[in-house]
């Protein structure tokens, strides 16, 4: 197996007197696919912020591709590798979308040094990985909203990461629409060998379409960790998560 490309070592951290992660003990290994699901508050989003490098842990070691991150601030974080999505997507809406991408090339792993020529050659590449190259030169802004979600994660991939951060991707998207993000999202992790951690609320087709690996949250502690086909099997997701009926079609969904 290797050793992991991230691990956490008894992560905490605190908000006053709120636990938001508490004692979170996880290894990422290299070209995993993890969906990272929980009810609200379970702490998800904060455990992003502390892999990369928003938040600093109250307590606990973070180690990316071996070395102590804890310390390391976001930008040097995305340098090494670590690359992230937001839930809400806020592109620079007056720039064209060839350029929002470019300046994920340019400060991406590797970007150091990039001619702006060569930022905008890489970001053309992207561009047609995720299916947007036809729409390269339009302002950014102009984008409907799922296309601003495969903008997103065109940055993040022109950042060249080993660790994809994807926070609710395909939230508010159509079936086919979470279908497109998915493949992209697969093909990237078979062709570039990226692993892909994604955080993914309620979107039972995107969790048995796209996890392998599937961790599950609640009040700020990891609770269930396994192949997917294992958890969805556990009565403790339907307990503290998906109710019994939902826990029932992941079931069927996951066959």
């Amino acid at each position: 197996m290797g050793a992991p490309l991230l691990r956490l070592v008894n992560v905490t951290k605190r908000f006053g007197g709120i636990v938001a992660v508490d004692r979170v003990s996880l290894d990422i290994g290299r070209a995993e696919l993890v969906g990272i699901v929980g009810p609200n508050g379970s702490g998800k989003t904060t455990l992003f912020n502390l892999i990369n490098g928003v938040y600093k842990p109250d307590e606990g070691r973070i180690y990316f591709d071996g070395v102590d991150v804890t310390d390391i601030p976001p930008y040097a974080r995305a340098r090494m590798g670590i690359a992230r999505t937001f839930q809400i997507p806020r592109p620079w809406g007056a720039l064209t979308v060839r350029e929002n991408v470019a300046i994920g090339a340019m400060f991406g792993r590797g970007g150091r040094g990039f001619m702006a020529s060569e930022a905008l050659s890489e970001a053309d590449e992207i561009l047609r990985l995720v299916g947007l190259y036809h729409k390269r030169f339009e302002p950014a802004h102009k984008l409907t909203v799922p296309e601003k979600k495969l903008l997103e994660l065109a940055r993040a991939l022109a950042m060249k990461p080993k660790l994809l951060l994807l926070d609710e991707v395909v939230a508010g998207l159509s079936p086919a629409e979470v279908d497109r993000v998915i493949g992209v999202v697969k093909t990237v992790r078979d062709e570039l060998g990226i692993s892909v951690v994604a955080l993914v609320e309620h979107v039972m087709r995107a969790v048995v379409s796209f996890a392998e690996r599937l961790v599950v949250m609640d009040r700020g502690r990891v609770v269930l960790d396994g192949p997917l086909e294992e958890v969805v099997r556990s009565p403790k997701l339907a307990e503290i998560y998906l109710g019994e009926e939902g826990a029932r079609l992941l079931r069927v969904l996951a066959r």
